[in-house]
């Protein structure tokens, strides 16, 4: 069973504790917790691994670009074997600029956010993961036009 509950935050996160407490349980049942994530963003998107612990070799390198318009959904055409992390590197911007899961926050010229290092220049989120056998689809909030940039190694 999967359950869900959404904690908003008005600024970057620096530590969770998370206290887990069942009530009304009857002495004849049991609760067992076999797993907890948490998962920046508002989408549940399920478990996503993480290309270090899975043992994939990195193979060549995949580019995506394009101007983003306001109201435009970025869609990166991938068929990769298996989950890659994902640099997402934004030009030009101005305003207010949300990419899928990541916030940048308000921006004037260049940011990126780089899952693979797990770092990024401006704002917070879930920076982009190319899913195993998915194309990334990526909704958009932003003020102004901009350029995008998606790089990844393939994985297999």
């Amino acid at each position: 069973m999967r359950l869900q509950q959404p904690i908003y935050a008005a600024k970057p996160v620096k530590s969770i504790k998370l206290r887990i407490t069942a009530t009304d349980v009857p002495t004849s049942a049991a609760v067992r917790i076999t797993d907890v994530q948490l998962q920046p963003g508002e989408l549940p998107t399920g478990v996503v691994p993480n290309p270090r612990e899975v043992g994939t070799t990195p193979g060549r390198w995949q580019f995506r670009n394009g101007v983003v318009n306001p109201g435009l959904t970025v869609v990166a055409l991938s068929n990769a074997d298996k989950a890659a992390p994902v640099r997402l590197l934004v030009e030009n911007a101005s305003g207010q600029t949300t990419i899928g899961s990541y916030r940048f926050g308000a921006l004037n010229g260049s940011a990126h956010t780089d899952a693979k290092a797990h770092a990024a220049t401006d704002g917070w989120g879930r920076a982009p993961i190319i899913t195993e056998r998915q194309d990334l689809t990526l909704r958009t909030d932003i003020e102004n036009r901009l350029h995008a940039r998606l790089m990844w190694n393939e994985r297999s």
